[in-house]
This record gives C-alpha cells, sequence and structure tokens, in this order.
C-alpha cells in the first residue's frame, strides 16, 4: 500500500479517504449499505454489483479492503 490513508486504515480507526486510490474506494464501498445488504442476504444485490460497475471495483478488491481495514476486522457480519 502506497496510500497512507489505506495505511492508517489498517492500524487503526481511519475514515480519511483519498480521492483516486483504488483502495480508498474498495474500502468505502466496503463499510457501506450496499456491501453490507449483500453479507445479510447472501449474495451480491443488484444495488452493490451496480455500485461496483460505477466505480470499476471487483467484489474481490472491496473484499481485500474490507480484510485489510481495522474497522471491518472490528465489526463481525
Amino acid at each position: 500500500m502506497d496510500c497512507t490513508d489505506c495505511t492508517t486504515a489498517s492500524q487503526r480507526d481511519h475514515h480519511g479517504f483519498k480521492a483516486g486510490c483504488p483502495g480508498c474506494c474498495a474500502r468505502a464501498i466496503s463499510r457501506g449499505l450496499n456491501y453490507f445488504e449483500s453479507l445479510k442476504q447472501g449474495q451480491q444485490t443488484r444495488r452493490y454489483r451496480a455500485e461496483l460497475q460505477q466505480f470499476g471495483m471487483t467484489h474481490q478488491q472491496v473484499l481485500d479492503a474490507a480484510k485489510a481495514d481495522v474497522m471491518r476486522r472490528e465489526v463481525k457480519p
């Protein structure tokens, strides 16, 4: 990770995001309602897939960002 916001978020609770950083974008999606609804339903919802497409992200990028994010590691869905 070259992004200071991504690095900080992997070490402690951090809410900073850099525009244009794919890691920040994936982390933002992983903290969003569409991602949580997909987790709750056990499948990717239409809104979540649309959000991935809108921001040019893959589901794997979001999963990886969530795994590295301290905030997500502290919340067990």
